[in-house]
């Protein structure tokens, strides 16, 4: 049976995400597997929460599969256009109570 490689989901995340150059990860080392990256997310402090959060996502929600990153992160998407949208509501509906302007 063949084996297909599977990408290295670790090393596409850090690559696409903007600015991971200032990230304190060195891509070489870290971005080896998505294992090793979630690892070094997850006990330092890389001050990047964004960033943790789609990592153990693919890991846990997305069980480390391409399929599985590309599921996670669409839903993750969507969640923040829901909140993204809510706050522009909020931000075009002038509030009720007396004297508050947005």
């Amino acid at each position: 049976m063949i084996k297909t490689q599977q990408p290295n989901l670790a090393r596409i995340i850090y690559e696409a995400y903007p600015h991971s150059d200032l990230l304190p990860l060195d891509p070489d080392a870290d971005c080896h597997d998505l294992q090793t990256l979630m690892h070094r997310v997850w006990g330092d402090g890389i001050g990047d929460g964004l960033f943790r959060f789609l990592v153990i996502e693919m890991v846990e929600g997305g069980e480390g599969t391409l399929s599985g990153a590309i599921r996670v992160v669409r839903r993750a998407r969507d969640d923040v256009e829901a909140v993204l949208q809510a706050l522009i509501q909020a931000r075009n509906t002038p509030l009720k109570k007396e004297g508050i302007t947005p």
